[in-house]
């Protein structure tokens, strides 16, 4: 390869890993629905009392639909809260040693609570955390009812392919 081809070679690299690695949300609210299941299905905070439970439920104009993506400082993670529980409960992993359930807990400085959001092209991306690593992604149980989501292992499958569209 010629001088200059490596150079351009390395700069669209560098382009491609700043559109992959630096995604920027604003001050609004989201919807996240994944490529599996369209956009008529929604993650979403189940309304049992609790209200820490999570869920894939029919797309509505909900507030426990409504994501909030905050930025972690500069550490290239981001913090989901909803609009209905507010930024005191965060999208966590639940640590029971397999590491793999989600909640709304307390918001806390806990990696459970970091996420990473890569972008895969085509209005997509994968949301891992930084406790678990890219080696685990949030996913849809793919269970017959489809409504239960987990940490599973990162794989090239569309219950790991995240919309992220904004509402307000």
């Amino acid at each position: 390869m010629k001088t200059g081809s490596r150079i351009l070679f390395v700069i669209c690299l560098l382009l491609m890993a700043q559109g992959i690695y630096s995604q920027t949300f604003g001050e609004g609210y989201y919807r996240l629905t994944t490529q599996w299941l369209g956009n008529g299905k929604s993650l979403d905070v189940v309304n049992d009392g609790t209200n820490n439970q999570l869920q894939i439920a029919k797309t509505a104009k909900v507030s426990g639909q409504a994501w909030k993506i905050t930025p972690i400082g500069d550490t290239g993670y981001f913090r989901l809260t909803t609009e209905w529980m507010g930024s005191g409960k965060s999208l966590d992993v639940v640590n029971d040693g397999k590491n793999n359930k989600l909640q709304l807990a307390a918001t806390d400085d806990v990696t459970g609570q970091y996420w990473k959001i890569t972008s895969l092209g085509d209005g997509f991306y994968r949301l891992t955390t930084k406790w678990q690593g890219q080696g685990k992604s949030l996913d849809v149980v793919n269970d017959g009812k489809n409504n239960q989501i987990q940490l599973a292992k990162t794989e090239d499958v569309t219950g790991q392919y995240w919309k992220i569209t904004a509402l307000k």
